[in-house]
């Protein structure tokens, strides 16, 4: 059910995509330090990279550090460091490594290290998601062991909120018997300035064997916060309350209500090997049930081969203190082949 959910969500997206594909303008400069140019068109600046399409080599992934200065007749959103926006155009610096922009209230030189984040404001749905589906199998004959993965991680970000998606399907055969594990994550986080406290919601669906688990399903709200965010790295924490509902394989089912303390980590490496690496803990102690504490923490590594595509090592570890089975952790690592987009 949860990969036919992830597959179906994917489809959706990607008709979407295609059907708002536009003609791009290819009139932006930008300078290196070493004085090459490269002129097309800027599409967004995320995770310390700016992506420029051109006519003559395709779709360009530049490290931010290395560009001196950038040059378009177009209006971008700029986002610092420290939260601040910028709605303007960016002219021509004398000064390397420094933005000019300019809007209605005047003009400005921003550093270029304090810069996080650059989109244009007249963005179409399709610039500002990010998809990732990854898959992996093994088997092992000596112990007759095969393990099916799934991945997905989809997002969509504007000037007030972030939509994710992330889904993960583990299947497990060993000798005749399968078990399975999967699990989806649904959060939209909406802000002011990202730099505040800002306000989240939560949704997910979990089902573990090994936890005799038939379904959980959550829904809850609280507040987060940006303890870093700059072009290296984000890091990120979020307090809330959530209630669900669980199905035991058993056949019994219950509602309760849990405090959710959640934190996120991301870093990339433009060195070689290119890499991205995100971890995210979340505990939930339990309101309505003394004593039960529920716990979740994934870790996934991102290895580029070629444009696109990754190697990627997931692990994810699952813990219930009040489990129906005496197994009261499930954990695992998968590898696989992802394509991002």
């Amino acid at each position: 059910m949860v990969a036919k959910f992830v597959l179906l969500t994917t489809l959706v997206l990607i008709t979407s995509l295609s059907n708002g594909a536009g003609l791009g303008r290819k009139t932006d400069v930008i300078t290196f330090y070493n004085g090459d140019k490269v002129t097309g068109e800027i599409k967004n600046l995320i995770s310390g990279k700016l992506e420029v399409s051109t006519n003559a080599m395709g779709t360009l992934k530049i490290e931010w550090k290395e560009i001196a200065t950038l040059e378009s007749l177009y209006h971008y959103e700029i986002r610092l460091a420290d939260g601040k926006r910028y709605y303007g155009k960016i002219d021509n610096s004398a000064n390397a490594g420094e933005l000019s922009v300019s809007d209605l209230y005047g003009d400005y030189g921003i550093s270029a290290l304090d810069i996080v984040e650059i989109r244009p404001v007249a963005e179409s749905f399709k610039d500002r998601i990010d998809i990732y589906l990854s898959a992996g199998y093994s088997y092992t004959k000596a112990s007759s062991l095969g393990q099916t993965s799934l991945n997905s991680d989809i997002s969509y970000e504007d000037e007030k909120t972030r939509n994710a998606l992330s889904a993960r399907l583990v299947i497990t055969d060993t000798d005749g018997e399968q078990t399975r594990s999967a699990k989806v994550d649904l959060t939209r986080s909406v802000w002011t300035n990202r730099q505040d406290i800002y306000r989240i919601i939560l949704g997910s669906y979990e089902t573990n064997d090994e936890l005799a688990l038939d379904y959980r399903l959550s829904v809850g709200g609280g507040l987060g916060r940006y303890f870093a965010d700059t072009r290296r790295s984000t890091w990120t924490g979020a307090l809330g309350l959530q209630v669900l509902t669980e199905k035991s394989l058993e056949g019994s089912t219950q509602e309760s209500a849990e405090v959710v303390l959640n934190t996120n980590y991301s870093t990339w490496n433009f060195d070689t090997p290119e890499l991205d690496l995100k971890f995210d803990l979340s505990i939930f102690p339990s309101i309505t049930e003394s004593g039960r504490v529920r716990g979740n923490t994934d870790l996934k590594l991102r290895w580029e081969i070629v444009e696109d595509f990754f190697w990627d090592i997931t692990a994810f570890g699952t813990y219930d203190n009040k489990s129906a089975e005496d197994t009261r952790v499930d954990y695992g690592i998968t590898t696989g082949v992802g394509w991002k987009y």
